[in-house]
């Protein structure tokens, strides 16, 4: 049996092919989230490197997370493609069994993956005799609920944690309990990072799950808490309205990061040929967007977003509504230059269909280029 295994919830975009379980082709990328773009080109690379073609595939595995919820939402979206074009079935594999399938000794495991500011999510596994069972669904939990629980359900019992989440706390872990072990970072067997997602073990937990329960009629992302962005902003009025000068009176400009100054910015919202929007939170203007037209184009100016908002989708919302009124006024197409270190801005603009179509060498402070962007 041939099974095509993918893995996007990670920072590593990787696919592998499989021959039973024996591990085919092997192909990793590290690209800093941006699988939206990398995923069908390493799909196609393998296949041409093994002389194989996705007909040829009697199962396709992917990561349903937790994890990046974007990175997790295109590997089932593209499973899903390939399964309902060509028949083949398709199982979906957490991240956290995933990772419990590195640990090859028989014991119980504890797969743990960081999600910020001391919260986690885990699940809890045992192997024996080569087998792998569930013990603890996955759940989203704080570090110290997760111990907590742990020490008292399990506390005649030694448990080997694996996943980022074991190395970002290890301290606290190695703290609660004498029988709680960290294992090195590199497997001695695999010479992988025990640590994190393999795509090979991904796929023999999807073929060990495919023998035992057949394909998953419903694949669907493993989603253990709302996106952070939604939480956030949740029960809160956001508002994205056209950006007038007396908005400014509701600007706290030290909140945000050195872009302009506030007269630049007046003659800007005075200027014909510019387009200003804002988001605002109870009167308060927490980030702002603006474009430049000449003809049929457009040069995104700006977006900046209030330093304590980051992070909770209000520039997505912006570059959203941007891209709509481009969309009105006609606007055949859109630039925008962004910091080559700004990976952020980066990952979002690519989300969104931009592409680099070149470069200002060392345009910011001497450094730093600036990468051009085009829509």
């Amino acid at each position: 049996m041939k099974t095509l295994s993918i893995e996007t919830s990670s920072k590593i975009c990787s696919v592998a092919i499989l021959e039973d379980t024996h591990l085919v082709k092997k192909i990793e990328l590290h690209n800093r989230l941006t699988h939206s773009e990398s995923l069908m080109p390493l799909i196609k690379q393998i296949f041409a490197d093994t002389k194989l073609k996705l007909s040829d595939m009697d199962l396709l595995v992917c990561d349903i997370g937790p994890g990046s919820f974007t990175g997790i939402r295109i590997g089932v979206a593209t499973i899903k493609a390939f399964t309902d074009s060509l028949q083949i079935p398709s199982v979906g594999i957490s991240s956290l069994e995933g990772l419990a399938y590195n640990v090859t000794n028989d014991g119980i495991i504890c797969s743990i993956l960081d999600c910020k500011n001391n919260n986690c999510y885990y699940a809890l596994y045992e192997l024996k005799n080569n087998v792998y069972s569930l013990l603890e669904p996955p759940k989203a939990d704080s570090i110290e609920n997760c111990l907590n629980f742990l020490n008292y359900r399990y506390a005649n019992s030694t448990i080997t944690f694996v996943g980022d989440g074991s190395l970002i706390y290890k301290q606290i872990i190695q703290n609660q309990s004498s029988k709680f072990v960290i294992p090195n970072s590199i497997s001695n067997l695999t010479d992988t990072n025990i640590h994190t997602i393999d795509v090979y073990h991904l796929g023999i937990a999807g073929i060990h799950k495919y023998n035992q329960q057949g394909e998953d009629k419903d694949l669907l992302p493993l989603y253990l808490k709302k996106p952070q962005a939604q939480r956030q902003l949740e029960g809160k009025s956001l508002v994205i309205k056209d950006m007038q000068i007396s908005d400014l009176d509701n600007l706290d400009i030290s909140k945000f990061d050195d872009f302009w100054n506030i007269d630049i910015l007046k003659d800007e919202l005075k200027s014909e040929n510019s387009k200003f929007i804002c988001a605002t939170l109870e009167n308060t203007v927490v980030g702002f967007a603006g474009i430049k037209i000449i003809l049929d184009e457009a040069d995104i100016m700006n977006i900046a977003v209030m330093k304590n908002y980051r992070r909770q989708g209000v520039a997505t919302l912006l570059l959203n509504h941007i891209l709509h009124i481009c969309q009105e006024k006609n606007i055949e197409t859109i630039h925008l230059e962004v910091n080559e270190e700004n990976f952020s801005a980066i990952s979002l603009y690519q989300k969104f269909g931009f592409k680099e179509c070149g470069r200002r060498k060392k345009y910011y402070d001497n450094q730093y280029d600036a990468i051009l962007m085009k829509h």
